[in-house]
């Protein structure tokens, strides 16, 4: 079964069934690529139109890292279905240093941290041995349930002091959404299953354009092409202690990659080892060293298109390689992106819920597999999830912490992952851990 799977990975699908399905994972990473852009320039005070060029470089930057990942070049790039995108941890240190050093210090602390990022892959990808089935299943169960507020937000809004908070309209445009998704998977087989939540994305939006949720209005304004020149705030500064901010935040997200690609490797049925690891953290290196001088952010490997993997049952990573693309010709191609852009939250909101809920169930399966009877592993699972999550529903619960501190226990993946490496230290150092049987989705 593992090995038919593995397969899977590399198998060629037809070219409209790979572009469909590219496009709803497209849509689906979508609002968390742009959102940091939009946050970072805002908070800085830029304009409008450096806000956007500052989104078009974060699509063409994710493209490439998403082509790099799907597909892989030399020793860059897992080759399995996982996109990239701009990391929201690296808002806090892009604000704070860029309000007090600037931007160009900014630049020039990506391009440090990215290269060292690069260097150090592939002896940090040597820790997979700490990562048996408990603490994987942790790891991947925790990523589900601390994406899945993401979701909330987008369909409730951010400020629940703001009085549209929870406004019915959005509430019932999302449930619609959710409806249609399990009417579309309930009543068709084959392609137009696994396309459920791209049909129901598209019938969401028209219903939610036409009654006055979100708008058009703007799509065909602006330029067809446009792109910010490189190193477009100036020639880049070197800051030590902006570029140890920076380094914290890399740890943090290289504790988050080794999570990702060993939870796509569950989804797909296929062994992840420490040579994938070490080519996945080298593209998301790669990418944020290209941030220092192409005005890009930090870029990390994103997770939230494994729950979709695990939905459609879709294993084939030539589909992502065409999100790729697709975020090349969003960055390039300005109006495409602003309609993507267009589409109102709440129905990207339903879409987000539902795929992180389907990753959360993926990592209930391989803990399914777990002796919970052998000591420890109760406490692991346990602490790891309560603690990991406390960022997502708490988001000020650190704020009293020393930055250093508050940037990497913000991180509820890096935390609850930790924690659950070292609990697992604890209590079965002294033995051999057995390779617990993985649950792999069928």
């Amino acid at each position: 079964m593992r090995e038919q799977q593995s397969d899977a990975v590399d198998e060629r699908l037809p070219f409209t069934q790979s572009v469909l399905l590219a496009l709803q994972h497209a849509l689906v990473m979508y609002a968390g690529v742009i959102v940091v852009p939009i946050v970072v320039g805002t908070a800085l005070g830029l304009s409008d139109a450096e806000i956007s060029d500052l989104v078009s470089t974060d699509l063409i930057l994710a493209g490439v890292g998403t082509l790099l990942q799907a597909l892989g070049l030399w020793r860059f790039g897992i080759r399995m279905p996982l996109v990239v995108g701009a990391a929201s941890s690296g808002i806090v240190p892009m604000v704070l240093i860029g309000q007090n050093e600037g931007l160009p210090t900014v630049y020039g602390s990506l391009l440090v941290a990215g290269v060292i990022w690069v260097l150090v892959a592939p002896y940090f990808s040597k820790l997979l041995a700490l990562f048996p089935a408990v603490v994987t299943g942790t790891v991947i169960t925790l990523i589900g349930l601390t994406l899945i507020p993401v979701g909330v937000r987008l369909i409730a809004g951010s400020d629940p002091s703001d009085p549209g908070y929870g406004r019915l309209s959005h509430l019932a445009l999302a449930g619609f959404t959710m409806a249609l998704m399990v009417i579309f998977r309930r009543l068709f087989r084959g392609l137009v299953g696994q396309l459920a939540i791209l049909l129901a994305l598209v019938i969401g939006a028209i219903v939610g354009w036409s009654t006055g949720i979100g708008s058009l209005a703007h799509a065909g304004a602006g330029p067809i092409v446009g792109l910010m020149r490189p190193l477009h705030f100036g020639a880049l500064q070197f800051h030590i202690p902006s570029i140890l901010l920076f380094l914290v935040i890399v740890f943090v997200l290289m504790v988050e990659g080794a999570g990702q690609g060993l939870a796509v490797g569950e989804v797909v049925g296929k062994p992840v080892g420490p040579d994938d690891i070490a080519r996945l953290l080298r593209v998301d290196g790669l990418m944020t060293a290209l941030s220092g001088v192409f005005n890009g952010f930090v870029y990390t490997t994103f997770g939230q298109n494994i729950g979709l993997i695990a939905l459609t049952r879709v294993r084939s990573r030539y589909p992502v390689a065409v999100v790729g693309l697709i975020l090349l010709g969003l960055g390039i191609i300005q109006p495409v992106g602003r309609v993507a852009a267009a589409i109102p939250e709440p129905v990207i909101g339903a879409a987000a819920v539902v795929t992180f809920g389907a990753l959360t169930v993926s990592g209930i399966r391989i803990l399914s597999r777990v002796d919970f009877d052998r000591s420890g592993n109760s406490m692991l699972v346990m602490l790891s999830l309560g603690i990991g999550v406390i960022p997502a529903y708490a988001p000020r619960f650190y704020q009293q912490l020393p930055t250093f501190a508050e940037v990497f226990f913000k991180s509820g993946v890096a935390t609850g992952t930790v924690l659950a490496v070292v609990l697992n230290i604890v209590f079965h150092a002294r033995r051999r851990i057995p390779d617990d049987a993985r649950a792999v989705p069928d």
